[in-house]
């Protein structure tokens, strides 16, 4: 869990709260938020909802496109 939880965290998630298994991160900047909710047994964390942690974070902050230029700066 606590993978996930620093995962999160360091793209501005917060843990508001913890009901029983279940730990509700939120993310809010104003112009959007999100919430995601991600329940442990344990210390384990099914791989489904380290998926959709995954999903989540790739549809708000949408990896930089690379380029194909080779050494010169020219396209290939």
């Amino acid at each position: 869990m606590q993978d996930v939880q620093t995962l999160l965290q360091r793209f501005g998630f917060v843990l508001v709260r913890t009901r029983g298994s279940h730990h509700i991160f939120e993310y809010d900047d104003g112009e959007r938020f999100k919430q995601i909710v991600v329940p442990a047994h344990g210390r384990r964390v099914k791989k489904v909802y380290v998926e959709k942690a995954v999903v989540l974070l790739d549809e708000m902050f949408p990896p930089e496109e690379e380029t194909d230029e080779d050494d010169n700066g020219e396209d290939a």
